[in-house]
């Protein structure tokens, strides 16, 4: 669609203005047309201002609740739209449905969740904030401050906190948070434990962000709640059940990624000889693990990272020599195939290669050459 048609268009427009008046239905159907059209064939972002347009004639006409379907039917389209196009719309309807509806309403809450996650995903960190306080303010009112409701809402509150280093305020939440759970859940319950491992993730993820005087204090919290939560799995499922081999890879994994290995070290080992004793010394389950330690060990200057780096060789050369191999990026995947090796954590072969020439350098270094 060219710029001459989009003129034409305009021109039409302002026809049916003089004829029905600029508040009319025939020009809001005419403004509507053409948002469709610039969305169909060129940048959705052209394309707002005309249809802004068009619901507020709507609006002017039958009233803020009306114009629901329409708005619903421009983010529903099936034609490419940035989130930058959508955004005004999806803040218009939620206040309309505020509006109509009451603001404290289970709908309301679901509205603000899913625009706050878009807004993490952004990193638009206060705007996910003010949304979520929003929606909590909704669940409590609804459900009670102590529900089972509120639990994930605080949760993604203390990482957001943690992340705008708003400390005090994690602080708060996270009081919150520990009181809603022993409240829904109980204090040994595996739902209980559920809640406390994204917890303890959160907490460690964020102490990266956190300045070297608190970083301590957060992954105190963080082993006492996935501490907590083992030992749950362990009377409950047994020492090596899927909960706790999930637990520990999803705190290791957390510990890995904000750069803290040598928290990680323990849980991974601890790992690794549950797999051990469930998959057997060989097992292509243990690849992820021993490459991260052996990586870890060589990356802290460790001699200790070439026995791993030995056999997480070895397992690797079994794995590609066998009939049909299976391998598992995740504990809880029992099935897998090849492409794991090029998935993760910076491609476990390229790892494997880069911790070699770690080894290397350190043997190097040990013989003085």
């Amino acid at each position: 669609m060219t710029s001459h048609m989009v003129d034409k268009h305009l021109v039409h427009i302002a026809g049916l203005e003089k004829k029905f008046g600029a508040a009319s239905e025939e020009v809001a159907v005419a403004l509507d047309t053409l948002a469709g059209l610039i969305c169909q064939y060129e940048e959705s972002e052209d394309a707002v201002p005309y249809f802004e347009r068009c619901l507020a004639i709507r609006e002017t006409l039958r009233g803020p609740a009306s114009i629901l379907p329409w708005i619903d039917g421009w983010l529903g389209q099936r034609h490419p739209m940035s989130f930058k196009a959508r955004e005004p719309f999806l803040l218009k309807r939620l206040d309309i449905m505020a509006s109509t509806q009451g603001e404290f309403d289970r709908r309301i809450s679901d509205q603000c969740d899913s625009l706050a996650s878009i807004y993490l995903n952004l990193n638009r960190l206060a705007d996910a904030r003010r949304l979520l306080e929003r929606s909590l303010a909704i669940k409590e009112r609804l459900k009670g401050a102590h529900s089972a409701d509120v639990v994930p809402t605080l949760g993604t509150l203390i990482d957001i906190c943690l992340r705008e280093r708003k400390r005090e305020q994690a602080d708060r939440y996270l009081e919150q948070h520990l009181d809603a759970m022993d409240a829904a859940f109980g204090e040994t319950t595996k739902e209980a434990a559920a809640a406390m491992v994204p917890l303890a993730v959160t907490l460690i993820s964020s102490s990266q962000f956190e300045r070297p005087r608190y970083e301590p204090e957060g992954i105190r919290r963080a082993r006492v709640l996935f501490e907590a939560a083992l030992t749950i799995y362990e009377e409950q499922s047994g020492p090596d059940s899927v909960e706790v081999q999930r637990t520990l890879e999803r705190i290791s994994r957390a510990c890995l990624e904000s750069g803290q290995f040598h928290h990680a070290a323990p849980l991974l080992k601890r790992l690794l000889s549950i797999c051990e004793r469930i998959y057997g010394d060989d097992a292509a389950a243990l690849l992820w693990i021993l490459s991260e330690l052996a990586h870890g060990y060589a990356d802290a200057g460790s001699m200790e990272a070439e026995p791993l780096l030995e056999r997480s060789h070895d397992v690797l050369r079994r794995f590609l020599d066998a009939g049909k191999p299976t391998v598992r990026q995740e504990i809880r995947d029992l099935a897998g195939d090849k492409q794991v090796l090029y998935r993760g954590r910076g491609n476990l072969v390229e790892r494997l290669v880069r911790t070699s020439e770690m080894v290397r350098g350190i043997t190097r270094k040990r013989w003085g050459a």
